[in-house]
């Protein structure tokens, strides 16, 4: 796999954390969601309401970027790195808990994006023969 890939992968990891930890910050900052103007008044005056859709919206231009050089399935499993982020994330510094059943599953879902991403050198290097 290129650097160029590696590099987009983890710049799509790092767009989905930032979008996930700006939807923590907004909901502590705005409180629970009410349908009201001054609800919305405040929403839009919160820097981390902002970051979630600047976030978003690069996520979704390296998605696309990414969609038309890497397959399906690695892109897909590698987007998924962002569980372990915003875990690792909300433990070190929103002080969260962190659970053994939960790292289990951190350590499933990185030893799952390593499988595919072998898997699918092997496939490249078997197609070029």
């Amino acid at each position: 796999m290129k650097r160029g890939f590696i590099l987009g992968f983890l710049a799509l990891v790092a767009c989905d954390t930032l979008g996930q930890i700006g939807f923590k910050l907004t909901a502590v900052s705005v409180g629970v969601m009410q349908f009201n103007l001054d609800w919305l008044t405040q929403l839009f005056l919160t820097p981390s309401f902002f970051m979630i859709v600047l976030a978003y919206m690069g996520a979704f231009v390296l998605y696309m970027t990414l969609m038309k050089n890497v397959d399906v399935g690695p892109l897909f499993a590698a987007s998924h790195l962002e569980l372990v982020s915003v875990s690792v994330f909300a433990y070190v510094w929103l002080d969260e808990r962190l659970v053994p059943i939960q790292l289990a599953g951190c350590g499933l879902v990185v030893v799952g994006v390593v499988m595919l991403g072998i898997s699918e050198h092997h496939s490249n290097n078997a197609a070029e023969k």
